[in-house]
């Protein structure tokens, strides 16, 4: 067989969920043609109920600094009261004209309102312990998974889209049935309405995407553990017994900041290359499993990671690496503090807004991410998580300014020709400057016990200082 053969094989088989007859015959199916847009959203409805249910109980049942007799009680009258609440910010949302002016202006700002002042009522106004407070708690553990979804329906209702959606429209993607992380894959009522497949063919074509995604999921994982066993010699990985003679053994970089040994340069640098290869076959193959369940259900959205290792710009990178994370941080702080600051001033109206995503919003985002310690009022462990992410976003802060801005300045002039050979190393060299980059401020991301100076002592290393 072949090049030309082999080359048309793996196509066929890699894109399947483009074959025509393939489509086809999915799109004849009773059950594709049974299930409508309308009747797939009634499924995610009532799904998204029990799913906020389990939610509820489920993400909070390790939380029991604050003990009741009756904990099934607590996180059951927890449920009812967010989900009452949720009725009252949709209703808010279709009557968004009707809001105070002040709340149209500023609708995210003052629901996070809400959740900081329970936490101060819960901080400085109620005893320490009690069933008050014991549900109290647990609404305040759910509200940063809710706190970013309820806020995409906000945002439907200030751009006016929202005045003839209902209840089910919204809750679906709130308290999805493929939950995820605090980030929501999807965003909101207004892109999911875009995405959503109409007709039993765009259905099947959506279905064969998200199984397509699934299937890359068991891929990345198989390599994860491929390269668990080889590279890093973890006894865990089912393949450790294939290469126990053969595993490089190099430490994770977790491993090297908690000065377990003593490594040489070259595999410092080795391990901080490989982990970002780690962490974004990881990120890839969770969002695989949440987009790929989303496209099940109609909805053809975008992938949450795509080839971000060959990207040649860190803006680039940045896009492909978490799309749905950057998707909310432009949402809730780029595009805001772009359109009301700084208006004469180009260069500093671009600084500004990415600033405020990339390290406001991105700090903000993990603060709310470490929900225990935000309730319990552990000031000192969230320094020492959170810490050192300072220096990560500030760098990350300015790789993405300064790749933005030789953007800008790049698409105003003339493009010049390059010779075959020449662009490709061109662009090789680039993909090079982009991983190192984003391996070497990853440094500053990997959770470790030690202090930011001991740290920035071990980073200057890496550099001979």
């Amino acid at each position: 067989m072949n090049l030309t053969a082999l080359s048309t094989t793996y196509r066929s088989v890699s894109q399947f969920h483009e074959n025509d007859r393939l489509i086809a015959w999915l799109s004849g199916q009773p059950w594709v043609i049974w299930l409508t847009p309308e009747r797939r959203k009634s499924v995610l409805f009532y799904g998204a109920i029990i799913a906020g249910a389990v939610g509820v109980f489920s993400r909070n049942a390790k939380w029991r600094d604050f003990r009741a007799l009756t904990p099934w009680l607590e996180h059951g009258l927890a449920f009812l009261i967010l989900f009452g609440l949720l009725f009252v910010l949709y209703r808010a949302t279709v009557r968004f004209k009707q809001l105070p002016s002040m709340v149209r202006r500023r609708p995210q700002i003052c629901f996070h309102l809400i959740f900081w002042l329970l936490l101060a009522l819960l901080w400085f106004f109620l005893p320490s312990d009690g069933f008050v407070v014991a549900v109290l708690s647990v609404i305040l553990l759910s509200f940063p998974y809710l706190i970013w979804r309820a806020g995409y329906m906000l945002l439907s209702g200030q751009r006016g889209k929202a005045q003839n959606s209902r209840f089910r429209d919204h809750l679906f993607y709130i308290w999805p049935i493929w939950d995820g992380t605090n980030t929501p894959p999807g965003k909101g009522h207004d892109y999911l309405s875009r995405t959503v497949a109409q007709t039993p063919e765009s259905y099947a074509r959506t279905i064969l995407g998200g199984f397509k995604l699934l299937f890359l999921v068991a891929l990345w994982k198989l390599v994860l553990e491929l390269i668990a066993a080889l590279i890093y010699g973890d006894p865990k990985s089912p393949f450790s017994a294939l290469f126990h003679d053969v595993t490089f053994g190099l430490p994770r970089v977790k491993q090297i900041l908690g000065r377990q040994m003593a490594i040489p340069l070259v595999q410092i640098w080795l391990s901080l290359y490989l982990e970002l290869l780690w962490e974004t076959l990881s990120l890839a193959a969770k969002g695989h499993v949440w987009v790929g369940v989303i496209r099940l259900f109609g909805f053809n959205i975008f992938r949450n990671t795509y080839k971000p290792l060959l990207a040649q710009t860190v803006v680039e990178f940045w896009n492909r690496y978490y799309y749905y994370f950057k998707e909310l941080m432009m949402e809730c702080f780029f595009l805001p503090t772009y359109a009301h600051y700084f208006r004469n001033l180009p260069m500093l109206r671009v600084v500004a807004a990415i600033f405020a995503a990339a390290f406001v919003g991105n700090m903000y985002y993990h603060l709310l991410q470490h929900k225990e310690q935000l309730v319990a009022g552990d000031w000192n462990r969230l320094w020492s998580l959170l810490g050192a992410r300072l220096i990560y976003c500030a760098l990350l802060t300015a790789g993405i300014a300064i790749s933005m801005l030789r953007q800008q300045r790049q698409r105003s002039r003339l493009p010049v020709a390059q010779a075959g050979s020449a662009s490709k190393l061109r662009s090789l060299r680039r993909v090079a400057c982009v991983w190192t980059f984003f391996a070497v401020i990853n440094f500053w991301n990997v959770t470790a016990p030690l202090t930011i100076a001991e740290r920035a002592r071990l980073f200057f290393s890496l550099i001979g200082l």
